[in-house]
């Protein structure tokens, strides 16, 4: 009885000291990461959700390109996923970019602090849904491969 009693002790004791040595050990400090620097203009390709009326999501991958033509992508989920791409121009007046599709509709943007393109209302607010989170296409910094794409 009294064996175990020590053995217990003892085992007690040596956590302790064990624990005790890895509090006192010094931690290395974080090297210093690279500044993420986002390019210059709007060329480029813009990914997100912009709202709907009569649809559960409305996903949208746009690409303006160099000589200010767009390319969107857009799928729209009701009960069954529908795409649709469209295509037209894009122009830059005042803080605001002009998405023109060729079907006559507008897309209106304000360039946000992170590079994101935010929509905007009709009165020139940035849209923001029920939780009050604005409706932004995110910039992708590297444009993904396609296959058969030159670099």
């Amino acid at each position: 009885m009294k064996n175990l009693f020590y053995t217990g002790l003892l085992a007690g004791l040596f956590s302790c000291v064990m624990l005790g040595a890895c509090s006192q050990e010094e931690k290395a400090p974080l090297p210093d990461l690279p500044k993420v620097e986002l390019p210059e203009g709007l060329v480029g390709l813009y990914v997100g959700r912009l709202p709907c009326d009569n649809c559960k999501a409305r996903m949208v991958r746009m690409e303006l390109a160099q000589d200010s033509s767009v390319s969107v992508v857009e799928t729209v989920i009701v009960d069954t996923a529908k795409a649709d791409s469209l295509k037209g121009r894009f122009s830059q007046a005042e803080g605001k970019i002009v998405v023109a599709f060729d079907n006559g509709t507008k897309w209106n943007f304000q360039v946000g602090n992170s590079g994101a393109l935010s929509l905007l209302t009709g009165t020139g607010e940035v849209y923001r849904d029920e939780n009050g989170m604005p409706a932004d296409l995110i910039r992708i910094i590297n444009k993904p491969k396609v296959e058969g794409e030159k670099p």
